[in-house]
């Protein structure tokens, strides 16, 4: 029974009340967010500027302005996933149509960028795509939302590990999924880990430096795209996330 369902179920004006709660908490957050981004671009600026700077170089002044640019770029993308968020949410029942995506080359540049994420970690990193298959659809959420699904696979899957990369028709569905060999996740887990901030385990979710709003961010895209998403997951087997789009979505190459 999803949160829609039981909020039409309620008095109107009860469900009002909580519309109105909701869009004030929406506008907070995007307003906080866009009043922390100017300061926080000069902060990083000039802390780059003294991190590269040759005089500190091989001192305790490096480490610390390199720590100190880190956490910068890590409350950057905080604040660029909340606005992205609040953008999501403010618009999930408008559905767009969007353009043509190719989605094939928009996942051949994501894997590129996994790869440079997984280091010397050396994960085996697969992609498996129809070429001719592409989508109907808003080219930044989709990809916001294949890579949030990508980057989580590589952090959460040990070294030397398996990542599989899908994107094809399945019972004649566009389907995208992504598949580990990681960590996994507990069942008791699954159905809240689209939650906004809601973390498995926080000393592990802070070690992986996420904002905790990436699986939230793909639910919301798959909303405006009539779209759902399915977890499969074992703990210290590995996980796949499977996101599947309406066939009125679908545009195939070899038929156009």
């Amino acid at each position: 029974m999803n949160e829609k369902f039981i909020r039409d179920k309620l008095p109107t004006a009860i469900r009002h009340h909580i519309e109105l709660l909701e869009r004030m908490r929406r506008d907070f957050v995007a307003n906080v967010s866009h009043e922390l981004r100017t300061p926080l671009t000069v902060i990083r600026g000039y802390v780059e500027i003294l991190k590269d700077t040759p005089e500190f170089n091989g001192t305790k002044y490096e480490t610390m302005f390199k720590q100190m640019f880190q956490h910068g770029v890590r409350m950057s993308n905080l604040i660029d996933d909340l606005l992205l968020l609040s953008h999501l949410e403010s618009h999930e029942l408008e559905v767009d149509p969007g353009s043509e995506v190719h989605i094939t080359q928009l996942l051949q540049n994501l894997i590129e960028e996994a790869k440079s994420i997984s280091g010397l970690n050396k994960h085996k990193i697969k992609l498996m795509t129809d070429k001719n298959l592409n989508l109907m659809g808003i080219e930044d959420e989709l990809k916001s939302l294949f890579s949030n699904l990508i980057i989580n696979a590589v952090k959460y899957t040990p070294p030397n590990g398996t990542i599989k990369i899908c994107w094809g028709l399945q019972d004649k569905q566009p389907v995208f999924s992504v598949a580990d060999t990681g960590i996994g996740i507990a069942k008791k887990h699954i159905p809240r880990i689209t939650e906004r901030f809601y973390r498995v385990d926080k000393a592990r979710s802070r070690g992986s430096g996420g904002t905790g709003l990436g699986l939230a961010i793909v639910k919301h895209v798959l909303l405006r795209h009539e779209g759902e998403l399915k977890i499969q997951s074992k703990l210290n087997e590995g996980s796949t996330f499977s996101c599947i789009f309406p066939a009125t979505r679908m545009i195939n190459g070899t038929i156009k």
